[in-house]
C-alpha cells in the first residue's frame, strides 16, 4: 500500500486573531488550496478552495453569508458542511455540488485542523492551556516564517541532545525523552544566561501533541510557555508558527523593552535551528554517536502517524 505523503494529525491552521469576523482567506497546505473563513456566528471553516461548478477559487472574492460562503463567479452558495444550498439561476441543485470540509477545533487562541485520509477521525486531542486564561500571564505573542525544509527535520529536534550547545549556547546536564502514545516529551536541565548575561539554570519540558504541535514549559529569565508548530505548505516548504506567553504576576506589567527582549530571546531560540534545517541533507541512515539522543526512537514514533492514503 502507498504511504501518505504527510503525517496524520492535528495542525495549527492559524492563530485565532489572524481570522476576523466574516473574513475569507485563501491558504495553501499539504500541496492543496483551501479557503479559510469565519461564519457570522464566529465559527472557523476550512474547505476545499475550488468551486465544483467551473473551478473558481472561493478564497479569492468569496463572501460569507450566515454560516455559508458564496462563490464569486456564479454565486453558488455552500454551507459550512460543504453542501451547495443555492444556485440562484437554477431550478435544482446538482447532486454532486459539494466541497470537502476539514475538521476544525478552536481553542487556546488557535484554529486547529485535522488532516488525514478522507475517512480518518481524530484519535487524540490537543490539551487546553490554562496559562492563556490566567491573569498572571501575558497574552500570547506570535510570529511565523516560511522555511524550506520538511517536517521530519523539525520533529527530530526533540531527540537531538548534542545540538543544544553549538546551536543554542545551552549546556545540557540532564536530558530525557518520554514517548506516550501520540505524545513525545523532552525534559532538559541545562545552563544558560539570563538577560543580564548571568549564568542560570534553564529547565524545559517540551511535548509534541501529535506530529506537528509542541507546547513547552520553560523556566528561564521568567517562567514561559511556548507554542511551536509547523504545517506543510507543500513537500518542500513549511509554515512555522511560534508563540510565547510570560508569567509576570497578576497586575504586573513588564517595561516594554524588557518584554520585547524576553520575547525576542525565546523567538530567536526557536528560529536558531532554521539556518541548519534549510541547508542540511536528510540522512536515512545517519552515522550516530553516543550522546546524540534517541533519534531512532523519535523517527519510529513519527512514522506511526503516516496512514495508507494521502492527506
Amino acid at each position: 500500500m502507498k504511504t501518505a505523503a504527510y503525517a496524520q494529525g492535528w495542525y495549527l491552521v492559524a492563530f485565532s486573531k489572524e481570522l476576523g469576523p466574516t473574513e475569507v482567506k485563501p491558504v495553501r497546505y499539504f500541496g492543496q488550496e483551501f479557503v479559510l473563513y469565519r461564519t457570522e456566528a464566529g465559527e472557523p471553516v476550512l474547505m476545499e478552495a475550488f468551486c465544483p461548478h467551473l473551478g473558481a477559487h472561493l478564497g479569492h472574492g468569496g463572501k460569507v453569508e450566515g454560516d455559508a460562503i458564496r462563490c464569486p463567479f456564479h454565486a453558488w452558495k455552500f454551507d459550512k458542511g460543504g453542501r451547495c444550498t443555492e444556485v440562484p439561476y437554477a431550478k435544482r441543485i446538482p447532486p454532486r455540488a459539494e466541497v470537502k470540509v476539514r475538521t476544525l477545533r478552536e481553542q487556546n487562541g488557535m484554529i486547529l485542523g485535522f488532516f488525514g485520509p478522507a475517512d480518518a477521525q481524530p484519535d487524540y486531542e490537543i490539551p487546553l492551556l490554562p496559562q492563556l486564561d490566567d491573569p498572571a500571564w501575558t497574552a500570547l505573542e506570535t510570529d511565523q516564517a516560511v522555511i524550506k525544509t520538511e517536517p521530519r527535520e523539525v520533529i527530530e529536534n526533540i531527540a537531538d541532545r548534542a545540538h543544544f550547545l553549538p546551536v543554542h549556547a545551552t549546556k545540557i546536564d540532564e536530558f530525557e525523552v518520554i514517548i506516550d502514545g501520540p505524545r513525545a516529551t523532552q525534559r532538559t536541565l541545562g545552563k544558560g544566561r539570563n538577560l543580564r548575561g548571568e549564568k542560570i539554570d534553564v529547565v524545559s519540558v517540551a511535548t509534541y501533541h501529535g506530529p506537528a504541535i509542541q507546547f513547552t514549559d520553560l523556566a528561564w529569565a521568567y517562567p514561559m510557555m511556548l507554542v511551536n508548530a509547523h504545517i506543510p505548505i507543500d513537500k518542500d516548504r513549511l509554515l512555522l508558527r511560534f508563540g510565547v506567553a510570560v508569567k509576570t504576576g497578576v497586575g504586573v506589567v513588564l517595561p516594554p523593552e524588557v518584554m520585547s527582549a524576553v520575547v525576542a530571546a525565546a523567538r530567536d531560540g526557536y528560529f536558531q535551528d532554521v539556518a541548519i534545517w534549510e541547508n542540511k541533507k536528510w540522512r536515512d541512515t545517519p552515522v550516530l554517536a553516543d550522546g546524540d539522543g534517541p533519534i531512532g526512537r523519535i523517527r519510529d514514533w513519527y512514522k506511526g502517524f503516516f496512514a495508507e492514503a494521502s492527506a
